[in-house]
């Protein structure tokens, strides 16, 4: 599939959350209700990925900063990474504790394809979705092992093994990943904590995995079972524009593990049951230095987090009128120690772990019915609550709860085009490290705290032909009850604060004149200001660029010959400085570029040869103040296929 091409048809992907809205024998195809992009496998081996970051900053809408932890975390249209759900084949994996995942630890073999889908999002997709990244493990083909080298010294290869038994699949790989540093763009004004003018400081990484998949059919029934490994180590760049508070992290042992279950059984012809469970295990460690030269230790952080969860999806036809009830239930225990070193040297009696404990559930409801000729309607109502049943060495806060519910039209007049508007409203509650990460004697408990509270809408169109796919979504969001903290005395506690409104645009277009040929592009305009703003303050957010774009070429010749051209833009953003006022960060444009050719051997084995250059001209681009993003960087590889 082109790459161009992927991200037009991404509205009737299937559902990020796993195939959990199904076609029943003699039911109608769902309809969606959502903006839905994707990308396929062809476009992510395009890209060359060693982690997940670098697929989904080539979707629609999406911003993947790296934050002053070291995290490249993901935003959909402005809603910021704790409002964003992540899940891999159907499991959810944010960590709970702080209900995100660091998007540069989770490696790209272990994507066969990416999807975000964008809000307003059903009941059905649980507690804390404003939006929601997918990744399957999926993907068509044979054997495939690929090698790369790059710039500041990165190496790369990982390898796919697919095997099939009459109705089983099953799909084994591995990767390994390392590189002593990210390459600094000679643009780069960095005074402090930096010394090399070619490679940051502190931004060396290694990445590896193990994963397996299994499916099969017995029936109308399916089965599968996916589970990865993922061992990884990283330092992570300092803040380098203030002489003072930057933090000298490294992380020597992070590692996470998934284990899920889905079977979903037809029990009727107007009937299907989707039942999903998964146990995610996720260990760091990190180590705090004194300075620069990462030689003293002076802290040391553990963090031991367990999750079990589970999903049911009863879906159900009643003549025309589709219902698809919903349970998500997610329980997750979280350890955690801090040690403070004297001298780079630990203290002679170690404390014990800290232990904090919670509960995520949700409930929800969805109708969908045609009203009339090319027109269908959909209401989902819902309930989420998070109970924080254990709260450690901290007093006991009372559970967040509320409503959340879509309701949503979608007119097709004809196979051309299709009109869409929607309206929904989601909570965000609390993340147990917002409620509890501060050392007891620095924290003071709100029990008025709420959770957040998003109103978001949305109205679309899409047009589309045997050479064009076009689609234009104007939304909106309202947020009320921002989960803030303020200094009271020497206490830190969580506040609520007015909140923030997002107005936005955004465009994919999709041209293909010539089969070898697809040329395309998204763009994404979002308008982000904070509400009642105090005098003297601005109404700017930090790290909420106001325009996202991509344009590309792909082309494939008969040849075997390959190239992709790609302009990335990333529009006006703000962040704060070491006194905590907002600045104007610089806008960046990139130009990335991909040649291949395939030869092809014998019994229908292809070696593909191919080199990629990402940021061609060297440009500055400035996420977060003092953490610029990688420079220029050039990566040669060799992929081999086997049917």
């Amino acid at each position: 599939m082109p790459l161009a091409a992927t991200p037009a048809t991404a509205q009737d992907a299937t559902d990020p959350t796993g195939d959990i809205v199904v076609a029943l024998p003699q039911a109608r195809a769902p309809t969606v209700f959502e903006t839905r992009r994707v990308l396929e496998a062809r476009a992510i081996d395009l890209i060359g990925a060693n982690a997940a970051d670098e697929i989904l900053r080539r979707l629609p809408s999406v911003a993947v900063p790296v934050n002053s932890r070291g995290e490249a975390i993901a935003f959909v249209r402005g809603a910021a990474e704790r409002q964003v759900a992540i899940f891999y084949d159907g499991a959810a994996i944010n960590v709970p504790w702080d209900n995100r995942l660091d998007l540069s630890l989770l490696p790209a073999a272990l994507a066969g394809s990416a999807q975000v889908a964008a809000a307003p999002l059903a009941p059905r997709y649980g507690v804390n979705a404003l939006g929601a990244i997918s990744f399957t493990a999926s993907r068509q083909g044979g054997a495939t092992a690929r090698v790369m080298a790059g710039s500041a010294g990165l190496r790369e290869a990982q390898a796919t093994l697919p095997l099939a038994w009459t109705d089983t699949d099953l799909l084994l790989g591995g990767s390994y990943a390392t590189r002593d540093a990210d390459p600094l763009s000679s643009d780069a004004m960095l005074p402090f904590s930096q010394s090399s003018e070619e490679r940051r400081t502190n931004t060396d990484r290694e990445l590896g995995s193990v994963f397996a998949r299994v499916a099969t059919k017995m029936g109308g029934h399916r089965l599968a079972l996916t589970a990865f490994h993922v061992d990884a180590s990283k330092g992570i760049a300092p803040e380098s524009d203030r002489p003072s508070g930057a933090r000298f992290w490294r992380y020597p042992d992070v590692r996470h593990t998934l284990v899920s279950g889905d079977a979903l059984f037809t029990l009727g012809p107007a009937t299907a049951l989707d039942l999903i469970g998964w146990y995610q295990r996720f260990d760091q460690t990190i180590d705090s230095y004194t300075n620069v030269s990462y030689q003293i230790r002076d802290a040391q952080e553990r963090n031991r987090d367990r999750t079990l969860g589970g999903r049911l999806l009863l879906t159900q036809q009643i003549g025309a009128l589709q219902l698809v009830a919903s349970g998500n239930l997610l329980s997750s225990v979280h350890h955690q120690r801090d040690l403070a070193f004297t001298n780079g040297a630990p203290p002679a009696v170690m404390p014990g772990f800290i232990r904090y404990r919670q509960r995520n559930a949700s409930l929800g409801l969805d109708a969908s019915a045609p009203l009339a000729n090319g027109l269908n309607a959909e209401l989902g109502v819902g309930y989420d609550r998070v109970d924080y049943l254990d709260t450690g060495d901290k007093p006991a806060i009372r559970a967040a709860r509320g409503w959340t519910g879509r309701a949503g039209l979608v007119w097709s007049p004809d196979d051309a085009w299709r009109l869409r508007v929607a309206l929904g409203r989601k909570i965000r509650a609390p993340t147990m490290r917002e409620l509890f990460g501060q050392a007891l004697n620095r924290f003071l408990i709100n029990p008025d705290l709420q959770p957040e509270r998003i109103v978001s809408a949305e109205l679309a169109a899409k047009w589309r032909s045997d050479a064009w796919d076009l689609s234009l979504v104007g939304f909106a969001q309202d947020l009320d009850g921002t989960i803030d903290q303020r200094t009271v005395g020497r206490l830190r506690q969580r506040i609520n604060l007015p909140g923030s409104q997002v107005l936005g645009v955004e465009a994919v277009a999709v041209w293909r004149p010539v089969p070898a040929w697809s040329l395309g592009g998204s763009a994404t305009y979002a308008h982000t200001r904070r509400k009642a703003v105090p005098a003297g303050q601005t109404d700017r957010l930090a790290e909420k660029p106001d325009v996202l774009a991509r344009l590309y070429a792909d082309y494939r010749a008969q040849t075997g010959f390959g190239a992709l051209a790609e302009l990335m833009y990333t529009g006006r953003a703000y962040s704060a400085d070491a006194d905590g006022a907002l600045v104007a960060l610089p806008r960046s444009a990139t130009v990335n570029l991909r040649l291949s050719q395939r030869i092809s051997m014998a019994a229908d084995t292809a070696v593909d040869l191919f080199v990629r250059g990402d940021n061609l001209f060297d440009a500055l681009i400035m996420p977060q103040l003092g953490l610029p993003a990688p420079g220029r960087s050039v990566r040669l590889g060799m992929t081999i296929g086997v049917p």
